[in-house]
């Protein structure tokens, strides 16, 4: 039997205020803007949440049943080359697009951006302070609305054409170094939550883009998976979005203190690339 771990994460407050005022967050400093907050968004901490391990069961988990799922995947780059952004387009992007191609069958993969995440942001080196620390608040990165603006977005005169297919945004998820034993990612299994119960839409807004992820009210339905001792050469492959009716439509997800703040083992450092899939005419 896999190990099934105690822990806590944050989700969305059940606040009364999310029935008149939608959550968002601004991205870009809004200090000197009168009237005008960061962000209107409160999480609560749940404790007691039980993550299960699917360590020795990878193969049962997938995609379109779960939302993830977990695979093989080496990469050529160094951990110093991960530190440049322009050699992960030029480098990395390929070998994701390769990736995503074989597993998926996909017809198309762009890219669109990449995140650098560091569990000690203070600290100089792969993972400097200009990395966003692990998330601990369940959510999913995109709604189907902000799914097709996107789509709109980076691919123009495309767009129209690609959207009568089946399309998704697939997030591929490494570690960068292994075993990782500090703030795992935890995915949600899709068929355990009710997105009209639990999700509450909220607006991402940048200078020049106004996105939309979505917040997980705690219900205690849902169910979570985590990998222990996950290795660099092994990456989560997790929905954000998939046109397709039938199957899961996105993988919840965050990540948790497996150390229950003890933090004795080497901060986590990661990197994600969030990709526009496309199938074309089914």
């Amino acid at each position: 039997m896999s190990q099934v771990i105690s822990s806590h994460i944050y989700y969305l407050a059940p606040l009364p205020r999310y029935r008149t005022e939608k959550p968002y967050y601004v991205n870009f400093p809004v200090t000197n803007v009168p009237g005008v907050s960061q962000h209107n968004v409160c999480h609560e901490r749940y404790g007691g949440i039980r993550m299960h391990d699917i360590r020795g069961r990878e193969d049962e988990f997938s995609l379109d049943t779960q939302g993830f799922q977990l695979t093989r995947h080496s990469t050529s780059m160094t951990n110093d080359e991960f530190e440049i952004d322009h050699v992960i387009r030029e480098k990395y992007y390929p070998e994701v697009i390769s990736l995503l191609t074989r597993v998926l069958g996909a017809a198309q993969v762009l890219p669109f951006e990449h995140t650098h995440r560091f569990a000690n942001p203070a600290v100089e080196g792969c993972g400097s302070d200009r990395k966003r620390k692990p998330l601990t608040a369940a959510h999913i990165d995109q709604t189907a609305g902000a799914t097709a603006q996107r789509i709109r977005y980076h691919m123009g005169e495309q767009a129209d054409e690609l959207l009568k297919g089946r399309y998704q945004i697939v997030n591929v998820w490494r570690p960068l170094f292994g075993p990782l034993r500090d703030f795992p990612l935890c995915l949600g299994d899709f068929r355990t939550f009710d997105l009209d119960r639990d999700g509450e839409p909220t607006d991402l807004v940048f200078p020049h883009f106004v996105g939309e992820s979505m917040n997980l009210y705690q219900h205690p339905d849902h169910t979570w998976y985590f990998a222990s001792d996950q290795m660099r050469d092994e990456v989560w492959m997790l929905k954000c979005y998939d046109s397709k009716d039938g199957v899961a439509k996105a993988a919840p997800h965050c990540s948790f203190d497996i150390q229950s703040g003890s933090f004795q083992e080497r901060p986590r450092e990661s990197v994600e690339v969030r990709c526009l899939v496309f199938y074309g005419a089914e």
